[in-house]
């Protein structure tokens, strides 16, 4: 008489090779939803700051309108979150050039910063 089937041996080491490839893929897959969070949260900070030096690329030029020196702090709404937005204004050895600094950090966080840009603005 011929019994076929698995003994209970191979069946427990079945069962332990799947459940350190299932742990493996958790692991893996709780990363990238990570990573993912992470890239999205920065392209959102990245687009807050580019979006603000345009603006302020765009603004007329007229005596009152060109950046004074110094630093401005807001608080900006995109993607249903709150973000800091620090604007750093330095003057430049050019007279009528502003170098502009922006970063870019959430509002729960002001200290980690998530993004950060650096452009210039002429006066005329």
């Amino acid at each position: 008489m011929s019994v076929r089937g698995f003994t209970l041996v191979e069946v427990m080491i079945a069962l332990a090779v799947f459940a350190v490839v299932s742990a493996a893929l958790v692991k893996s897959a709780s990363f990238t939803l990570l990573q993912t969070d992470t890239l999205r949260e920065r392209g959102i900070a990245e687009l807050i700051a580019s979006n603000r030096l345009s603006e302020l690329r765009a603004t007329p030029r007229l005596d009152n309108s060109f950046p004074s020196v110094g630093v401005d702090r807001e608080t900006v709404t995109m993607a249903g979150r709150q973000w800091d937005l620090t604007v750093t204004t330095e003057a430049t050895e050019h007279e009528f050039m502003r170098r502009i600094d922006i970063e870019v950090a959430r509002e729960s966080e002001p200290e980690s910063v998530v993004a950060q840009l650096t452009g210039f603005v002429g006066r005329y």
